[in-house]
Formats: structure tokens, sequence, C-alpha cells
């Protein structure tokens, strides 16, 4: 009975390691996929360009408040 009983768990365990180990490489995947679509964003896609104000623009929008 000890035998049998020993069995299981190596069993339960065995499965367990390869199921952490399919999650491991599952998420490596993912993130290779996530790094590649990052890659492909342009600058501008993520970060708009700044308007450049002149002087006058600048003094306007800080006595309007706005």
């Amino acid at each position: 009975m000890e035998k049998k009983y020993s069995t299981q768990v190596e069993k339960e365990v065995e499965w367990l390691k390869n199921e952490v180990e399919k999650d491991r490489i599952e998420l490596d995947r993912e993130k290779k996929e996530m790094i590649e679509q990052i890659k492909n964003y342009k600058k501008e896609e993520i970060v708009p360009k700044q308007k450049n104000y002149t002087l006058w623009e600048r003094i306007k929008k800080v006595m309007m408040g706005s």
C-alpha cells in the first residue's frame, strides 16, 4: 500500500512540474509577442508631438489661464 501512495504522489508532483514548465513556456512566448507588438509602434503614435508655442501664445495662455 505504501508504494502505491508514493507513486501517486510522485505522479502528482511530476504533473505539477510539467504544468509549471508549460506555463513558463507560454509566458515566454506571450512576452515575445508583446515585445514585437511594442516594437511595431512608432514614437509619434505613443507620445504625440508637442506644439511649440510662440512667445505671444505662451504669454496669452498664462494671462488667460487656459
